[in-house]
Formats: C-alpha cells, structure tokens, sequence
C-alpha cells in the first residue's frame, strides 16, 4: 500500500511540477510582453509631449540650430517612473535630468541630435524604413523632422530593462519554488491520507481471507473512503452472519436426520440380532421414521430451491376466497375434534392475484397446521383480510401463548423453535415458516408476526395484486 501512496503523491507532484512551469512560462511571456508595450507606448507618449515644443521651436527659428536647448528641463513625472524601471537617462545628463535617449533628424532623415551611446555618432542619416515609427514633426504641411524616443530607436529593451525584468522572473522563482515546496508536502499528506484507510482495509481483507471474520475497520469521517470502510464492515459482518448461520444449518440438519436414522438403525440393528421380531407392526415404525425421514429431506431441498430462486411456478389467476375455503375445508374435522374455533372472518369480494395456486396453498396450510399447534382446546383461530394500497393483507390469528419479542424475528429461520425443548414429532421439523416466507417472496409478498402482551399470535401475510 506503500506502492499506492507513492502513486499518488508522484501525480500530484508532476501535476504541480508542470502547473509550476508553465505559470511561471506565462508569467514570464505575459510579464515581458506587457513591459515591452507599457515601454512602447510610453515612448509615443513621450514623443507626442515634445513633439510640440519642437513645432513651436522650428516654426519661430526655421531651422534646428540650437534645438537642444529646449531639450534640457527637469524630468517629468513619466521619466521619473522610466527611470525607476530601468530606463536610464543616458550619459551625458545635465543636472535637472534628461529625457530617455533620443534621436531628432531633419525632414531628409539626417541626424540633428543623437543622445544615446549605442548609437555610433558616425551615422548620420536614417533611411524611410527606420523612420517608419518615428514621430513626424510637421510645420506648415511640411514634415521638417522626425523623432525617435527610446523603443523607437532599439527594438529590443535596454539593458537596464532586462536587469529588471531578470530580478523580477528571480522573485517569481522563488515564490514558486516555494509554492512547489509546499505543495510537495500537501500532496504527501493528502496522499497519506487517502491511502491510509485503503491501507487499513487492505490489511483487513488479509486478515478475512484467512478466515478472521471479527475483523472490523475504524470508520472515522463522512467522506466516500468513510462509506467504503462502512460498507466493508458490513460486508464482513453479513459474512460472519452467514459463517454462523452455515454452521448452525449444518449442526440442525444433522441433528433433525439424526432421529429418523437412529431410530431406523437401532431397529433393524434389534431385528437382526433376534431381538425384536420382524412383524408388521415393527416394519410400520420402521417405515413411518422412513416417511418422517423422506420429508424433511423434501423440505429442505424444497426451501434451499425457494432460496436460490430456482423454484418452478404455475402462475395463474387465484381467487383468494377459493383457496382459503380449500384450505380450511382440511382443517375443519380437526377442529371440531380438538374444540377449537375456527373463525372465517373475511367478507365480501376480494380482489385476485397472479400466483401458483398449490404452492400458496402450501403456505397458508402451514400456518394453519402452526396456529393448530399452538391453540388449547377450546380455543380458536380467526382469519381475516383487508385492503392495503394494491397489496392483499391476510390476517391468522391464535389464541395460544403467544410468541416471546425476542423471538418474532426468529421464527421464519430454518429450525427455529420458540420452544427448544420441543421435538421433531410434536413441533414439527421446523421448516415450515421458512418455507412459507420463500415462497412469498418468490410471489412479491411478505410475512411477519406480532405478538400483543396477553394474546395468541398474529400472522400476517401480504401479496400483490393489479388493480383493474
């Protein structure tokens, strides 16, 4: 997981690494374009203020003699600034200052005043091309010279103006590499942090695979990584469910298949000793274990095939009434022999449903036989329905003990008995309020119970139907 955290922190990294270089890059194109401009324009500008003296000068002498005089007057507000960015007055300044390097030439191109000493003073004249951007001092419709200021006269900066921008793209450096620095090391936490928990949940996995199912993750926080842990946890703990569930199905197949087949063995074993004699009577036990035997396994194939959804069913259409009436008709001479009431207490039409019809019956024939176990003589069992949305709610009431709260939950589990003490013969193997509950489900329904303090028990059973 080390290998993850290094991953992480590497992609940040070069993220960061080229977000650097090319800020930095823009910064610097953006940084020396916009100087250059800012110089640019300042030199027209500076053109354009003594382009007018210059007028007034030509236009009163009619001639450049002596033009440099009116050159020399303390610098403006904008040479000051020029001055501060690395535009340097030139040799030669007079005190009071002088304007940026300039060049004035006459109407021809020939030089008249050179004051920058890059320029060497054997060149005397400037042809049209170089002229091109230079200020035109007109006079009377005549141009009578031209001006060139600063970028007018070198197209690159000056010197001075590299310095400058060298030392500002130095103190952009060093922010930057501290940014990158600094982010180096968030991206290190970041990455310890996301791969941290993955980590942990790494090592847990280790530990379920070998078969730890107590293994549990901290959850800290509410951030995705946060619901992976939880749903992890969860993960685990249904497994652990499912672990503990195998073992017990396991351990109760084997003890509900353990009486038939002893009884069966230690039979037969008595026969073939000479002890019992093998007569009718003693091969009808035999048999009947064989027959209590032969259903259970039927059960249990039947509910694991409920399970895995590999049941068949022949949908029909169910009249409800018709299958209750079908179902109670088996019941009826049993009650009447243990004196137990039999209430049919649903009335009018109700609406049918799609389902398969003997399974269903299965199902309702199950709860019966259960309420039948449960109720003394002199009890009774009620039914009743009623209307729920588009769902078909089917009440069995008993007038029994009643089921313990700890238990209302259990009950639908394979085996489970709220009475451990119970046997198979007298309680039954256990199955049947699984079973009931797979095949509701298989229909879209579902069963629960309830229990009032002081009452019997209350099934309730609730199925789907199409309104029409």
């Amino acid at each position: 997981m080390f290998r993850l955290r290094s991953r992480i922190m590497l992609s940040f990294s070069l993220i960061i690494i080229a977000g650097t270089i090319l800020m930095v890059s823009f910064i610097n194109i953006t940084t020396r374009t916009g100087y250059r401009s800012f110089a640019e324009q300042n030199d027209v500008d500076i053109a354009e203020s003594i382009r007018i003296p210059l007028e007034e000068y030509y236009r009163g002498t009619g001639s450049w003699d002596g033009v440099e005089t009116i050159l020399l007057f303390p610098l403006s507000r904008t040479s000051q600034m020029r001055g501060m960015m690395g535009r340097n007055p030139g040799q030669g300044a007079r005190p009071g200052g002088m304007l940026p390097h300039i060049i004035l030439t006459d109407g021809s191109g020939q030089v008249i005043l050179n004051t920058d000493p890059q320029i060497s003073q054997d060149k005397e004249r400037y042809s049209r091309d170089e002229l091109e951007k230079a200020g035109k001092i007109v006079v009377n419709n005549r141009t009578v010279g031209y001006l060139l200021v600063g970028t007018m006269i070198h197209r690159g900066l000056t010197e001075n103006e590299q310095i400058f921008l060298n030392k500002t793209m130095v103190v952009i450096l060093a922010v930057s590499l501290l940014i990158l620095s600094a982010s180096i090391i968030a991206s290190w936490l970041i990455a310890s942090r996301l791969s941290g928990p993955v980590s942990r949940m790494a090592g847990a996995a280790q530990q379920v695979r070998k078969g730890d199912l107590s293994t549990r993750v901290a959850v800290t926080g509410r951030d995705e990584l946060s619901e992976l842990a939880d749903s992890f946890n969860e993960m685990v703990l249904s497994l652990e469910k499912n672990d503990q569930w195998r073992k017990r199905i396991i351990a109760d197949s084997a003890h509900e298949l353990r009486t038939p087949v002893s009884l069966i063995q230690g039979n037969l074993e008595m026969i073939l000793d000479g002890l019992y004699k093998a007569d009718e009577e003693r091969l009808r036990g035999i048999y009947d274990e064989t027959l209590v035997l032969t259903r259970l396994i039927e059960e249990l194939q039947q509910l694991s095939s409920a399970e895995l959804g590999t049941m068949n069913l022949n949908i029909e259409e169910i009249d409800p009434l018709a299958l209750l009436d079908n179902v109670l008709n088996v019941f009826t001479a049993g009650a009447e022999k243990s004196r137990i009431e039999l209430r049919n207490r649903m009335e009018g039409r109700l609406p049918s449903f799609q389902g398969d019809y003997q399974k269903l019956k299965q199902v309702f024939a199950n709860m019966l036989a259960n309420a039948f176990r449960h109720t003394p003589e002199g009890g009774f069992i009620e039914i009743r329905s009623r209307i729920e949305g588009n769902h078909l709610i089917l009440e069995i009431e008993d007038s029994g003990p009643g089921i313990p709260p700890e238990d209302l939950e259990k009950i639908f589990e394979r085996f489970y008995r709220t009475d451990t003490g119970r046997n198979r013969n007298h309680g039954g193997s256990g199955l049947g309020l699984a079973i009931s509950r797979e095949i509701l489900r298989l229909h879209n329904g579902t069963i629960s119970a309830l229990s009032p303090e002081g009452k019997g028990a209350i099934f309730l059973i609730s199925l789907p139907f199409k309104n029409r």
